[in-house]
């Protein structure tokens, strides 16, 4: 089918596509879901992270971007599942490791010593990957038959985009050259974790480049204590004590 047959020259297929974008060879529906869960996965992980170190992060404007940060990240997360479930049967395996790298890669990003290496593990690496594997997916799936996968990783994108462009921006006014030149090792890591993984998108030649676990030797281990910068005085945000208006008889 290359015609069709309106009144005018209207879009075809409710402005989807073409038809002959709609006739090219797309993904199979088992890419389609593994590709998913790679993305999936990275996002889980995404959204673990930034709960992790909103309680420990001491400026506020971090803090405020890990909050929003991870609130896009489980939504996404949850988009993705429902999406997953419309093309598999249970169990969905949405818990299982795609590839031990990916998992390698998270578990340093989280145990990343310091407010500057956590950001470039995060706003430099991590989710750039997830960005471009978002666009190979839009790039090589069937815009017609794949249109619900379509539609969720353009929204995705779209705060994809606005997370790194925050991130980013942080970066360039907290860490200096010298500072960057400390963690030029650890930058290598994430990287070859990503290139052993075939990219985060898994359609890659896999490389073999050596992998060291540098600060995930151990298991993750929560730091609950609150922190904030100089511009508060109390950590635990008690300069208004909500209960004693709650339990006041007055």
């Amino acid at each position: 089918v290359t015609t069709h047959h309106t009144s005018g020259k209207l879009p075809p297929l409710a402005g989807l596509c073409t038809f002959d974008e709609a006739q090219r060879p797309g993904l199979s529906v088992n890419e389609c879901v593994r590709r998913l869960k790679r993305s999936h996965y990275s996002l889980k992980r995404l959204h673990q992270i930034f709960n992790s170190r909103i309680s420990p992060e001491p400026i506020y404007e971090l803090k405020m971007a890990f909050s929003l940060h991870s609130h896009y990240c489980a939504e996404h997360v949850a988009t993705m599942s429902r999406r997953i479930g419309e093309m598999r049967e249970p169990p969905l395996g949405l818990n299982t490791v795609p590839d031990e790298h990916l998992k390698i890669l998270f578990d340093e990003i989280i145990a990343a010593p310091t407010t500057g290496e956590l950001l470039i593990g995060i706003y430099e690496v991590a989710l750039p990957a997830l960005r471009d594997a978002l666009r190979q997916h839009l790039a090589d799936t069937n815009p017609l038959a794949d249109h619900p996968s379509v539609r969720i990783i353009r929204f995705s994108l779209l705060e994809i985009d606005e997370m790194i462009e925050l991130g980013q921006a942080s970066i360039g006014a907290l860490l200096d050259a010298d500072q960057r030149a400390e963690i030029v090792d650890w930058l290598n890591l994430l990287n070859n974790c990503l290139a052993n993984a075939g990219g985060l998108a898994g359609t890659a030649e896999p490389a073999e480049k050596p992998v060291e676990r540098q600060h995930s030797t151990l298991p993750y281990w929560y730091d609950s204590a609150p922190r904030r910068d100089k511009r508060f005085s109390d950590p635990y945000n008690m300069g208004v004590n909500a209960e004693a208006f709650l339990y006041d008889e007055q």
